[in-house]
């Protein structure tokens, strides 16, 4: 098979380019390109006769990382030397004929069908994925927040049932909670903080230790030691009050995605509809 023998080459021969000439300036037989210009229509070299503008080049790096691309200046002659080692390549694959050859036209196939779909599906999210609809699915999520409530918490972690009674016995006689939190407490972390968890909602805890916290009022101490995965816990409920919703910005990215993976699940559904789908194979296990 020497057509794809030399087609591999040629990738080959592109990425020791690519790695290369990134990190090397142009040699000193090969003329050295005038600063470019910021006009993205400007030739900037001519290949075999060939005009190069500036756009072309930019848009071959298209495929390098964020932070080549965000220095397109800087690196700009490096590319251009990349975006003339590519054309050669390829130049020269065309004459090997390798555009007949079997893997590069699947290639291509496969290439123009990705191309299609990343087109059509940013159509769809263009329509779809608006600031009006964002901003609408953000006063949803506000309303469902609304009645959240969260408190601020205190606790106390031991081992075992009596020594947390002792502890609640000795904050009944006046003994102050942050000083019994720094060395009593199992868990150190909050203990070196007086026993501090901040804020915190329903369903940030574990069921039996919100459930007990939320039953309280601020300023109360639980009358009895609450027994969880993690031992027994005597808790001070400082503060309460509802929880305030994340600004639009907060979460302008999650519902983008949101909407993005909502509008398309709903395109796959419409057009599943009206094509005629068989499946050939079984279905996959029920976990």
């Amino acid at each position: 098979m020497p057509q794809i023998r030399a087609l591999s080459a040629a990738f080959a021969s592109a990425a020791v380019i690519c790695l290369v000439t990134a990190s090397m300036p142009s040699t000193a037989q090969e003329s050295t390109p005038a600063a470019a210009s910021p006009d993205p229509n400007s030739v900037v070299a001519e290949i075999n006769g060939e005009k190069v503008t500036r756009q072309q080049v930019i848009d071959s790096a298209d495929d390098l990382p964020a932070q080549v691309r965000a220095q397109i200046d800087l690196v700009f002659p490096q590319l251009l030397e990349r975006y003339i080692g590519l054309t050669l390549i390829g130049a020269e694959g065309r004459k090997q004929n390798l555009a007949e050859d079997p893997t590069v036209k699947k290639r291509v196939a496969e290439a123009e069908e990705q191309a299609i779909r990343q087109a059509y599906v940013g159509q769809v999210l263009q329509e779809k994925v608006t600031d009006e609809a964002m901003r609408a699915r953000y006063d949803e999520k506000v309303k469902e927040l609304a009645d959240v409530e969260e408190v601020r918490a205190q606790h106390i972690l031991v081992e075992k049932e009596e020594d947390a009674k002792a502890i609640i016995a000795e904050l009944q006689g006046g003994a102050d909670f942050a000083e019994l939190a720094k060395t009593k407490s199992t868990d150190k972390g909050s203990g070196a903080n007086g026993g501090e968890l901040g804020w915190f909602t329903k369903d940030v805890m574990v069921k039996e230790f919100s459930d007990a916290a939320f039953a309280m009022k601020p300023g109360d101490i639980s009358a009895e030691p609450v027994k969880t995965q993690f031992g027994w816990h005597v808790i001070k409920v400082a503060e309460r009050r509802k929880k305030a919703p994340p600004s639009f910005e907060q979460m302008k990215s999650q519902i983008q995605a949101d909407l993005s993976e909502e509008a398309i699940q709903q395109v796959v559904d419409d057009l599943r509809k009206a094509a005629d789908v068989k499946i050939l194979i079984a279905p996959a296990p029920q976990p």
